[in-house]
């Protein structure tokens, strides 16, 4: 029962994650670093941003598994196919028509957009379940390296910024500002996300409670 609840957490914190980059997208002050490649690309493939980002993730487990020498993690499809369908949804579905033209409207939505997808992506990080490869980067170089979470996503954020640019998506202020804080704010939310860990690390705790 407690792996039911979990992965209910699990669920919600792709979903929220998700919700927080479609936001971003939508505040019309630039597209997350890592967002920016798949909007790149699908601006000049008949393809959606969602799509894309799968194809982006599927490369990204095989290369993860070659940094662990390991089998792929197939499970990981999963969360990919999640986060790229949902992703979809929030842009093509129920933030298609909306837009913001004032200044506060958009810093609002941009804001509660990064602020969202640090704390899904914490809140599924904490769970056992497969986490997404670009994410599970981040855990493989904060081990080989021994950099902070962080430090690690901002480098890795930026790099892919970089690339978004070259490829004409539309990288703006907003886009450093999600490079510089996302690392750091997921960080800290992770942190606050600590209980979700206990309940599947302490099972005596989980039989009291429930």
């Amino acid at each position: 029962m407690k792996y039911f609840f979990l992965f209910i957490i699990y669920l919600a914190g792709l979903v929220l994650s998700s919700l927080g980059l479609a936001l971003i997208i939508k505040s019309g002050l630039g597209v997350g670093p890592g967002d920016s490649i798949a909007v790149g690309l699908s601006m000049h493939l008949p393809v959606t941003v969602g799509s894309v980002m799968i194809v982006a993730f599927v490369i990204l487990l095989l290369v993860n598994a070659k940094l662990e020498n390991k089998r792929p993690q197939y499970e990981s499809l999963i969360p990919i196919i999640v986060r790229g369908r949902t992703l979809d949804i929030f842009l093509y579905g129920f933030l298609e028509n909306m837009s913001y033209e004032s200044w506060w409207a958009q810093w609002g939505i941009f804001t509660l957009g990064l602020l969202a997808t640090a704390i899904g992506i914490s809140v599924y990080l904490r769970t056992p379940f497969p986490r997404i490869p670009l994410d599970h980067f981040m855990m493989i170089m904060n081990e080989k390296t021994n950099q902070s979470k962080s430090s690690i996503r901002i480098f890795s954020e930026s790099g892919m910024a970089l690339i978004g640019f070259l490829l004409g998506a539309p990288v703006g202020f907003g886009t450093l500002i999600v490079a510089l804080l996302l690392g750091p704010l997921i960080q800290w939310s992770f942190q606050w996300a600590r209980p979700i860990a206990k309940i599947w690390t302490e099972p005596g705790k989980v039989h009291q409670k429930a």
